[in-house]
């Protein structure tokens, strides 16, 4: 009877619990432990970029949180590869993650910053990146977040913002 309880309790606990954003493949690289606080803090500090620009927030949007996720994990898996078209195009990741007839869209990628200031300042510091962040085009934001699981690139964190107006 008593097996039977934890039984029962542990697949509550696993039909119950929130879902995560999980690589689609055993191979996928890993999320970080803070993975869901340095998302939060990326989205912070960007908008608070924005404030000092006088620009108005941006809102978190889930499609587009799907399609920065995912493209974090492909740029992880792939370290050949570092670029906004590696295996698809922004467009495409956007409409495969619902994020459908946006009027504009944009994405900043990095690799390697340990922290959501140091990547925030780094894109900052980059005219394009800068571009993205203080446009007055978008209205909402995913961020992507994961460390590789490649022997080469063990550990790297690969960040990703996606931008967007419907």
């Amino acid at each position: 009877m008593t097996r039977q309880l934890v039984m029962i309790g542990a697949v509550l606990a696993i039909l119950l619990a929130p879902p995560l954003l999980v690589p689609a493949t055993a191979d996928a690289a890993a999320l970080p432990t803070n993975h869901a606080q340095f998302v939060a803090r990326v989205v912070a500090l960007t908008n608070a970029e924005r404030g000092k620009a006088g620009l108005p927030a941006l809102t978190n949007n889930a499609a587009l949180t799907r399609a920065a996720q995912g493209y974090a994990v492909t740029l992880a898996d792939n370290p050949a590869c570092f670029g906004h078209s590696c295996g698809s195009t922004l467009s495409q990741r956007l409409s495969k993650a619902g994020y459908t007839s946006p009027r504009a869209w944009g994405e900043n990628i990095a690799w390697g910053y340990p922290t959501p200031e140091a990547v925030v300042a780094a894109w900052m510091k980059s005219t394009g990146h800068r571009a993205n962040i203080l446009s007055r085009n978008f209205k909402e934001i995913g961020v992507g977040l994961t460390s590789s699981t490649v022997a080469s690139t063990k550990g790297r964190l690969y960040w990703v913002q996606d931008f967007g107006t419907r």
